[in-house]
């Protein structure tokens, strides 16, 4: 059934790269600012249920990690927060999404006004990712993960991917309840981001079991009902701590805004999002 899943997903979205196909996603793209720099074949193969990489989450030189990376738009927007200095690698399992973003990368890169390309694309499941060990400051991931069978694996994988102090902002369908037995054997609606939805507490839980510490919602939005179920896009962050350091609920605390970061009277800098002892 897993391999069945991932065959019938991948080839959903790689039949809406080749023809222009609307998907079912909620869009929440800034297209008119995204259309400065990123071509139009990459805008309009774009299925994203929310801006996780809009949401200052990723900074200047930093290594940045796309899970289920498409036809590029989250990378290259991306590739524009952190700089010619940093990195961006986008992980995608389907070949005609892989090609555009590939071929489409060096014309961001010229639209930026870099030398080269900061971003790089590779082939690869987000439950087997071909990333080494603690090589990633940032991963994002924009409505990719509720369509993976097994979300433990790609939690672990995110884990295991990133640097100590490393943290991860995903955009995701979710529901107010368990999804029934029909949707979840019905392998269209796999690809339609609704038989893969787990509860918002099953997710936290999957998230948390796999090592990560001060997860927190960052914006909900409301998206269909079927059958009495309520699906939402949630973006969600949260970080792995480094080895040695635990949080009890009590001895951190988060900068939520408005500002992207304050420095107090001793000249501490606080930055929007970072957990802080």
């Amino acid at each position: 059934m897993i391999d069945e899943i991932a065959k019938v997903v991948s080839e959903r979205y790689a039949r809406a790269a080749a023809t222009g196909e609307q998907m079912c996603c909620p869009s929440s793209y800034d297209f008119d600012e995204l259309k400065r720099f990123v071509p139009e074949e990459v805008l309009k193969i774009s299925y994203g249920c929310g801006t996780p990489v809009g949401l200052d989450t990723v900074r200047a030189g930093e290594t940045v990690l796309d899970i289920g990376s498409g036809g590029g738009i989250d990378c290259f927007e991306a590739a524009r927060r952190i700089g010619s200095s940093g990195r961006v690698i986008g992980l995608d399992m389907t070949d005609t999404m892989l090609e555009i973003a590939r071929r489409n990368a060096p014309i961001v890169a010229r639209n930026l006004g870099y030398a080269s390309s900061n971003v790089e694309f590779r082939k690869g499941m987000a439950d087997a990712m071909p990333i080494k060990d603690e090589t990633i400051d940032v991963v994002v991931s924009n409505c990719v993960i509720n369509l993976t069978p097994d979300k433990h694996k790609v939690f672990r994988e995110m884990f295991r991917v990133l640097r100590p102090g490393g943290r991860f902002t995903i955009s995701d369908i979710l529901a107010d309840q368990l999804v029934p037995q029909y949707l979840l054997h019905d392998k269209e609606k796999w690809g339609d981001c609704l038989s893969g939805s787990l509860t918002v507490q099953a997710y936290l839980t999957g998230l948390t079991q796999a090592g990560f510490q001060v997860v927190h919602k960052v914006k909900s939005q409301a998206w269909r009902v079927i059958d009495g179920i309520h699906f939402v896009s949630l973006t969600l962050t949260g970080y792995k701590l480094p080895s040695g350091i635990e949080s009890n609920g009590a001895r951190f605390a988060t900068l939520r805004g408005p500002f992207s970061r304050v420095v107090d009277e001793e000249g501490h800098t606080y930055r929007r999002g970072d957990p802080v002892a």
